[in-house]
């Protein structure tokens, strides 16, 4: 089981490295992700920027970009963390993080997948957060991995076994032969994920407190163990995307709602194939109705 997920890790990290020195690819993406991110209301509210680039100024092995002045993002957290204001601003970072996330995941479907801190850099006299460091942006095919990612979201953040196995097995992330074991660290990892969105829209998540990294990585031995197939390829890059935000949210000791950000999302999004909902009501009538005649007997 090692060998086989260390050889797609490898695999995924080779293709990443020679997206990350074709300079002319990188610059087609900062400008592509500087129209998406500046044609967003809400995001431009939040302060976030894209620096232009010069394509005149620029080869395949030389990429010249406008200057923009800042610190990296995690800096705030050591910055008079014991007022209100420094609080607030904290929060106020988190959110945008995590609302810009969740754009590029499930609205643009247009990934920067490397949520290395020094990729925002903050401007403590503007407030701004300039975005950097295109190299390794990627898109995901909606229909036949986004759409499926999603509910996979949203069965975390509502602790929905059911259906998380369910599309868990539509991906790839399992074969239907797993070990107990395996099912069980699945399932309990996947709920880990979703903790964040799982409050009441209102309520305040506290990233701080969460212990969120230590709950998660206690799995990964069950995985190595038991695990019968690597997971897909594109989930290495989105769960890297994902679980990075958390991290920044956790080192900007952030305390905010989550749950209302993936609502938003999910309301606002179009599946592509909804007789994979008629597919898995089906099945799961199914798996009901054999279970009640198997007591009946």
């Amino acid at each position: 089981t090692k060998g086989f997920v260390l050889d797609r890790i490898v695999d995924v990290s080779r293709k990443e490295l020679l997206l990350e020195v074709d300079y002319e690819q990188e610059l087609q993406n900062q400008l592509r992700m500087k129209q998406l991110v500046e044609s967003d209301p809400i995001l431009v509210n939040y302060g976030f920027i894209v620096p232009d680039v010069y394509p005149e100024l620029s080869t395949k092995q030389i990429l010249t970009t406008e200057f923009v002045s800042g610190g990296t993002i995690d800096k705030i957290s050591s910055q008079r963390s014991d007022t209100t204001d420094n609080q607030e601003e904290r929060n106020r970072i988190a959110r945008a993080i995590l609302t810009l996330t969740l754009k590029e995941l499930f609205e643009w479907r247009f990934v920067q997948t490397d949520p290395n801190w020094g990729n925002f850099l903050y401007d403590v006299h503007t407030s701004r957060i300039a975005l950097i460091d295109f190299g390794s942006t990627r898109q995901y095919d909606k229909k036949h991995f986004v759409d499926s990612y999603l509910r996979i979201v949203l069965a975390n953040a509502n602790r929905d076994r059911e259906a998380l196995l369910y599309y868990s097995h539509c991906l790839g992330f399992l074969t239907g032969h797993e070990h107990r074991d395996m099912i069980e660290a699945h399932v309990q990892s996947g709920y880990t994920m979703g903790d964040p969105f799982s409050s009441t829209a209102n309520a305040a998540y506290d990233f701080k407190t969460s212990q969120f990294s230590k709950h998660l990585s206690k799995y990964g031995p069950v995985f190595m163990k038991h695990r019968l197939t690597p997971p897909p390829e594109e989930v290495y890059t989105l769960h890297r995307k994902l679980v990075g935000a958390f991290m920044l949210c956790i080192k900007l000791g952030a305390v905010i709602p989550c749950r209302d950000l993936l609502e938003q999302v999910v309301e606002n999004y179009t599946f592509e194939n909804e007789n994979d909902d008629d597919e898995y009501d089906n099945d799961n009538n199914k798996t009901h109705n054999a279970t009640t005649t198997t007591n009946n007997a």
